[in-house]
């Protein structure tokens, strides 16, 4: 297959988009300080969340789990997002 056939374009990256999202304050909080402890803008902060989030998601679907230890010899938590 060629490089410009469109059945090849789909298994690149896709392109930039700009899109408008209404946050809510909880999340408007979180983003203040995600900014402050990163010192990212809030783009690389909201693309970088949105990263992690699908990760954390995937693995966290059946029957696979994701757990969370807040110190090294603290017991491990099981994380569930709903």
């Amino acid at each position: 297959m060629d490089a410009d056939d469109p059945g090849r374009r789909a298994d690149a990256a896709p392109q930039s988009e700009r899109v408008t999202v209404n946050l809510t304050g909880k999340a408007v909080q979180a983003l203040q300080r995600l900014q402050e402890q990163t010192g990212y803008n809030k783009t690389d902060c909201i693309n970088r969340a949105l990263i992690i989030a699908g990760e954390i998601e995937g693995m966290s679907r059946d029957p696979g789990a994701f757990y969370w230890r807040e110190t090294p010899d603290s017991d491990l938590m099981l994380v569930r997002f709903v």
